[in-house]
């Protein structure tokens, strides 16, 4: 049985190396041991279009996105401002010309890279952080953890990046659908579970957790294990990214699959009621 006490502060309770030993990238280990601290960083802003422009070539089950260009920043305030600035000039707009409908952006992504560490930006969206931002500028989500753990730890790093690592739930407003709801599923880099520059449209099955849900999940693994099982870098893959994702049914996929929550946006095109229905027989409504 463990003390819940003592897991509110478990660094405490993980050997230390000496405090004036620094790591290779910079930070000292009283730099690790503060989980609020993150290693230096820049953020890249990359912008998706609609890959073809005539509404006549886009239509559901899915549709191509051009991850159009990217720019990097030293704050996430320039990039907020870029986007402030892009949206401004380049609103996602449809244009009625000679009876046909033309697209422009779809969204924006701001991503948090961390200097000195190697990652797996492009084939599995590894970052500090995301942010995903609407045509129009808004801010639709946040994942405010990291996704990924160096392959080069050792020691105390391990639980470091496993403080960075953890994932304790959506507040109710982040949750934005629910069971039943017909959605788009935005693919780019940082939602794993699909093909990058596509969008498909998909079927709400479960919700993400929230925040009450994972704290009493924690409290319950708590109670029931010790040692290494509650230390910061096993609790992370236990508590992590992977949770924070809907369960969907798409018609390109047979099976239920999982997209993360700042992926899922409402349709942006017509869904014909054929193919709603189409949906709702596959999640077994009616």
């Amino acid at each position: 049985m463990t003390d819940n006490k003592c897991f509110e502060n478990i660094s405490d309770h993980i050997p230390h190396a000496p405090a004036e030993e620094p790591m290779k990238n910079g930070w000292s280990q009283a730099d690790m041991a503060n989980m609020s601290a993150k290693p230096p960083s820049i953020f890249r802003l990359t912008v998706y279009e609609y890959r073809r422009k005539l509404s006549k070539h886009l239509h559901y089950p899915s549709f191509k996105l051009n991850d159009f260009k990217s720019s990097f920043y030293t704050t996430l305030k320039d990039a907020e401002d870029q986007i402030a600035y892009e949206s401004k000039y380049s609103k996602a707009f449809i244009q009625e010309e000679s009876g046909q409908r033309w697209y422009d952006r779809y969204a924006y992504v701001i991503t948090e890279i961390p200097l000195g560490i190697g990652i797996e930006l492009q084939t599995r969206g590894e970052s500090l952080s995301e942010r995903v931002y609407l045509p129009d500028g808004t801010l639709w989500g946040i994942r405010d953890y990291c996704n990924f753990i160096p392959s080069l730890c050792h020691g105390e790093e391990y639980n470091y990046w496993g403080r960075l690592n953890r994932f304790n739930g959506r507040s109710p407003e982040e949750i934005r659908f629910k069971p039943g709801d017909i959605v788009e599923v935005f693919g780019f880099p940082g939602n794993e579970y699909w093909s990058d520059n596509e969008v498909n449209l998909a079927i709400v099955v479960e919700c993400p957790p929230t925040k009450d849900q994972v704290k009493e999940q924690l409290k319950q693994y708590t109670a029931t294990h010790s040692g290494f099982d509650i230390c910061d870098h096993h609790l992370c893959s236990i508590f992590g990214h992977w949770q924070d994702a809907y369960a969907v049914l798409s018609e390109s996929c047979d099976s239920i699959d999982h997209a993360s929550t700042i992926s899922l946006f409402k349709p942006s095109l017509n869904v014909s009621k054929q193919r709603a229905n189409k949906l709702r027989r596959m999640l077994g409504l009616r």
